[in-house]
């Protein structure tokens, strides 16, 4: 589809504005400077095909009910409509009389495109241009995404594409992952699940239940009870141990504090007060002394100083010269200096005199030219360099053209130009969709091939494994109801397992416990036991019937046998003495051996509970297995099962898929094997033989290939004779404006040499010799300016450096006479160092006295303090009836009795607070009943019997814990009937996100698809046509381009040079990698165009950012579709415009806004 004209009637700025395109130009360049309309022109072109839009935003000059724009297109095959477009909602197209035309007049002529289509696809501006270079440099070159970009237009699918597979990621992966949400609602259905079949009691259960909680819970009160006993037993001794070291210090302390008897009692405060007396009395006397050293260093320093008067009157007159000093040495240092660049002035104006060429520098002044003479001079000078620019230039560029005139017509096929390769073109339209099955074909054989290897690699993924998979998929196996129902009981055996072991556990730590006990009690002396005492008594018996028998006279007893009775006797009374003294540890041994025997047995019940339930768990294992012996599986745990047979299904439905995709791909081969025949025919026409063993795809593409050839060179030589006939205009418009251009500069002669007269140059002179004598002429101004400144400065400087030498020696004369052999900046220095000396000395003379007076008043002040402190120290001694005792010492015996009596006060406060309010009576009177060694033995018998209750308590309250939460699950649990709407809701759940997965992993794949079809279908033909396009681009610095595969195997496309050599995408200038895009995105175009009609490609500014070289070649390609598509370029740059008449002739349509 052409446009033929475009009528802007009321449209933006436009007002019954007409735009014709020429029908046979291969390019329309429509220029617009700015603020002319180009962007409503081209915004015009879009709402004239697709509608104006609802809030437009060029009503700014005409209500929206009057807008209008008309057009006339033609179709490829001849069709023409006239029509116009209004602004509205519905019957928008109508014809030149207004009357309504069917909403889908055009339809014909767009083939099916819509408005955001065309606009990427067959519309580019500069910046589209650079973003589309920049996602072939994100895609790394790829050719699937490097055509797909270019074919569509849109930008940034890579990243869409992974970010649509990173949200299926998050949401299920094979590998079991909690943030995953698929995972999230099956842990939710797996609780639900659990929850239903914990729900279940029995009331037996819940009786058993609550009698273990109330039995717990009555030992933990026993043993609560007994434990607070024993902490208060152990506080009462640990208080005793704490007091006893108190108690010992207190009377220490109360004995030290009585030693001094006869020392004298004193009032509250006295004490305190005879010590700050004597402290008084030291500081005042130390004061003293301080003073009269300074009076007498005082005195000395004030005899040392010495003034001199003189200077300190004529203070004013010498600070003032002194002052001056810095204005003398200045003057001194500038004057050499002013005086040089004076003379350095006075150089350069003579240099200017001898330039310009006057006798004298007097004449400089008389005789500088006028401003207006000047500037009249300057602008002659401009005119005539632009006049002899411009002759070189256009011979120049005459010789250009000639030579390129003479090029383009000896050029080979120049007068006989090929055969036109329309009807080729015609027929090959017809077999145009071929290419999509052979795309569809080859990337079904892709996806196939992938596809299975996925499944493979994922079903080996499968633990437990599947060796054959298709035949797995038609065998038995359980559900997932089967795989809940052996979950749960197998569960709940593990739970009882569990609870079992626990309590054996807890039992044999109890014996090892009492075991410990009972070990650590043997450890010392044996214990006495009354079977002992009663074996003892037994042997002492025996030994007592041979006395007896002697005794009665029945028998003669040995030597030997009143020794043993003896013997016998010691032992049963040592064994009733330890029996007695060890009751209490006799008592707690007897009572663990009970205990262990209980625990033993206990132990030894609860072992016989495990072994069943270990064997109902065999049991249930077993079962477990049998289920899946018919699928040949040997299962793991129900719950990775729940998994497992999840993935299973899932690569099921993925091998149904696959064998529906092996189907279709069998229909498509068929299909294209049948277009072979017509295929070979039209590749014999074309000059192509030998093709019959090729697959269809590669003749297909061995035909297209070769029409584009055919076309290229039948367009090209078209494109040479009108690039000659342009070049034969060129040369004759060139050659009359040189003839205009030296009849200007002719009369630029004759106004040159009469401006000449004006700077005393002769008529002959060249404009570079004037531009000389005028720079000369423009400096000597400011010279002359800047030379008589100077001058005055420099007489100036001499005046004031004589009147202050004079001054100088006058005030060295009167006081430094040994001064005035000196420069006068040295003498003066000198004299104000004196001066300065001077003031110095009077300062410290001064200062020394005010010293000395300050010193006298304080030798008096301390004196008289002194005294006073004496006075009071010996008015409160004398308030004691003792006497001639030292009052230091008086005070030193006072403080360390009332050290003695505070600290024995502070004791007894620490016993009160250690006490715990217990008297202290009573605490001496405990301490007096019980030893140290007695309470630390109380205390080791208290610790171990509470460790004993302690481990009692936590196994009693470890019971009623385990009982207390049961109950707790079973009193606030859910209840079935929620867990199993819970449960309900979670497959719901897992139901959509599923689907959710399928929905981004669709489009992943169909997007991905997409770009392989792209890649699979037209790369060869595209990158072929691209390529010589490209070429034509770079000026040939790139012969094509091809293809390569990078170390992940992935094809990419490279630049190939000349050389051979190629360049990846990422190594191309940016420029370049916009060269490409343009080259791939019209290579898509002219594909396009042979399979359906094609709107006309519409440009905006597209060279903005290319040089005038770039911007030739650019205008040569899209010249060079101009045969299938009509090009339109809109710009608002003129360089373009002429850059496309000068290279493109008569096939170019320049057209201004």
């Amino acid at each position: 589809m052409r446009l033929l004209s475009l009528d802007l009637e009321r449209y933006g700025p436009f007002t019954g504005r007409r735009v014709t395109f020429r029908p046979d130009a291969r390019l329309h360049v429509v220029l617009g400077p700015n603020e002319a309309g180009k962007s409503s022109a081209l915004a015009a072109v879009t709402d004239l095909l697709f509608g104006i839009e609802e809030r437009t935003r060029f009503a700014f000059l005409h209500p929206m009910p009057e807008m209008r724009v008309g057009a006339e297109i033609a179709a490829a095959d001849g069709r023409s409509l006239v029509f116009r477009r209004r602004k509205g909602r519905k019957n928008t197209l109508v014809d030149a009389a207004d009357a309504a035309l069917p909403d889908d007049a055009l339809a014909t002529y767009l083939g099916g495109l819509s408005r955001e289509v065309f606009c990427r696809a067959f519309g580019l501006d500069a910046q589209s241009l650079r973003d589309g270079g920049g996602e072939m440099l994100n895609s790394d070159g790829e050719v699937g995404a490097s055509l797909f970009a270019a074919a569509s237009g849109l930008r940034g699918y890579t990243r869409l594409q992974a970010d649509l597979d990173g949200e299926a990621e998050r949401i299920f992966m094979p590998r079991k992952a909690e943030h995953r949400a698929f995972y999230q609602a099956l842990g939710r259905h797996e609780e639900a699940r659990k929850a239903i079949r914990h729900a279940e009691l029995r009331a037996s259960d819940w009786r058993e239940l609550n009698d273990e909680i109330d039995g717990a819970s009555a030992k933990l009160d026993e043993i609560r009870a007994e434990r607070v006993r024993i902490a208060s037993e152990q506080a009462r001794l640990e208080r005793l141990k704490r007091v006893t070291p108190l108690i010992a210090e207190i009377d220490r302390l109360a004995g030290a504090a009585e030693a001094e008897p006869g020392l004298v009692e004193v009032p509250e405060g006295w004490t305190d007060r005879l010590g700050e007396r004597l402290d008084a009395l030291r500081t005042r006397l130390a004061e003293e002394a301080e003073a009269r050293t300074r009076l007498e260093e005082a005195e000395g320093d004030l005899a040392g100083i010495r003034v001199d008067d003189r200077l300190l009157a004529r203070a004013e007159e010498i600070l003032e010269g002194f002052r001056g000093i810095d204005r003398f040495d200045k003057g001194a240092a500038d004057l050499p200096r002013l005086q040089g660049e004076a003379d350095g002035h006075a150089q350069d104006l003579e240099r200017l005199r001898v330039r310009i060429g006057l006798p004298d520098a007097d004449a400089l002044r008389a005789r500088q030219p006028s401003d207006a003479a000047r500037t009249r001079v300057e602008g002659l000078i401009r005119t005539g360099r632009e006049l002899a620019s411009a002759l070189a230039r256009l011979g120049g560029e005459i010789a250009q053209r000639r030579a390129e005139h003479a090029r383009l017509t000896q050029a080979p096929g120049a007068e006989e130009p090929p055969a036109d390769p329309a009807p080729l073109r015609a027929d090959l339209k017809t077999l145009a969709p071929l290419r999509n099955d052979v795309a569809r074909r080859d990337a079904l054989s892709a996806t196939i091939e992938g596809e299975a290897k996925q499944i493979a690699l994922r079903v080996a993924r499968l633990s437990p494994p599947i060796r054959d998979f298709p035949a797995f998929v038609g065998l038995h196996r359980p559900s997932q109801e089967t795989i809940a129902r052996f979950g749960r009981a197998l569960e709940a055996l593990e739970r009882e397992r569990i609870r079992a072991a626990d309590r054996g556990e807890a039992a044999a730590r109890t014996i090892r416990q009492t075991r410990e006990r009972m070990r650590r009690r043997e450890a010392g002396r044996p214990i006495p036991t009354l079977a002992d005492l009663a074996a003892l008594r037994t042997e002492r018996d025996l030994r007592l019937v041979p006395l007896r028998a002697r005794i009665l006279g029945e028998a003669e007893a040995g030597p030997d046998d009143l020794a043993r009775f003896e013997d016998a006797m010691l032992a049963v009374d040592r064994a009733a003495d330890d029996l007695v003294a060890d009751a209490a540890r006799a008592a707690e041994h007897a009572a663990d051996r009970q205990r262990l025997e209980a625990e033993a047995a206990e132990a030894e019940e609860g072992a016989r509970d495990l072994a069943g339930i270990e064997a109902r768990l065999a049991e249930g294992a077993t079962a477990w297995r049998e289920a899946w012996a018919p699928a040949g599986i040997v299962p793991a745990p129900p719950a990775e099962m729940t998994a497992w047979l999840t993935e299973v299904e899932a690569r099921t439905e993925d091998f149904l898929a696959l064998e529906g995709r092996r189907a279709e791909h069998a229909h498509l081969a068929a299909r294209i094997e049948a277009a072979r025949a017509p295929l070979l025919a039209l590749s014999r026409r074309a000059g192509l033989h030998d093709l019959d063993g090729l697959d269809v795809g590669l003749i297909l593409a061995r035909v297209e290939d070769r029409v584009a050839a055919l076309s290229a060179a039948w367009d090209a030589t078209r494109e040479a004779q009108a690039r000659a006939r342009a070049a034969a205009e060129q040369i004759a418009r060139l050659e009359a404006e040189r003839a205009d251009v030296a009849a200007r500069r002719e009369a630029w002669r004759a106004a040159w040499a009469e401006a000449l007269h004006g700077l005393g140059l002769s008529p002959e002179a060249e404009p570079d010799e004037a531009a000389s004598a005028l720079e000369a002429w423009r400096a000597v101004p400011a010279l002359l300016r800047e030379h008589d400144g100077l001058s005055r400065r420099i007489t100036g400087i001499r005046r004031d450096m004589d009147a202050y030498r004079a001054g100088v020696e006058a005030l060295t004369a009167a006081l430094a006479p040994d001064l005035g052999t000196l420069p006068a900046g040295t003498a003066m220095k000198a004299l104000h160092a004196r001066l300065q000396a001077a003031t110095r000395d009077e300062a410290r003379r001064q200062d020394l006295a005010g010293r000395r007076a300050d010193a006298a008043r304080l030798v008096e002040g301390a004196a008289r303090e002194a005294q006073g402190a004496r006075e009071a120290l010996a008015a409160q001694c004398a308030e004691q009836p003792e006497g001639g005792i030292d009052p230091a010492a008086l005070h030193a015996r006072l403080l360390a009795r009332r050290g003695l009596r505070a600290e024995l006060a502070s004791r007894r406060a620490e016993l009160a607070r250690a006490a715990e309010g217990v008297p202290e009576e009573r605490l001496r009177a405990d301490l007096a009943a019980a030893s140290p060694d007695a309470i630390e033995a109380s205390l080791a018998q208290l610790v171990l019997a509470d460790e004993e209750l302690d481990q009692r308590g936590k196994v009693a309250f470890a019971d009623r814990d385990r009982g207390e939460r049961r109950r707790g699950e079973l009193e606030g649990g859910i209840g079935a009937e929620l867990a199993s709407a819970q449960r309900r809701a979670a497959e719901a759940e897992l139901r959509a996100t599923a689907r959710q997965w399928a929905v981004l992993k669709l489009a992943s794949l169909l997007l991905g698809s997409a770009i392989g079809r792209h890649r699979a279908g037209q790369q060869d033909p595209l990158l072929a046509r691209a390529g010589a396009l490209f070429s034509g681009l770079t000026g040939s610095a790139f012969a094509g381009l091809a293809q390569e595969y990078d170390e992940a195997d992935k094809p990419c496309i490279v630049g190939r040079r000349a050389s051979g050599e190629t360049v990846h995408v990422s190594g191309l200038s940016e420029g370049t990698r916009d060269q490409l895009y343009l080259a791939l995105r019209l290579a898509h175009l002219e594909d396009y165009a042979a399979r359906n009609e094609p709107a006309p490609f519409v440009g905006d500014d597209l060279f903005l950012t290319f040089d005038d070289a770039r911007t030739a070649h650019g205008l040569e390609a899209l010249a060079a579709i101009g045969g299938t598509i009509q090009p339109i370029l809109f710009t608002h740059h003129r360089h373009v415009a002429d850059i496309a008449r000068a290279r493109l002739g008569d096939r170019v349509d320049v057209l201004d806004l």
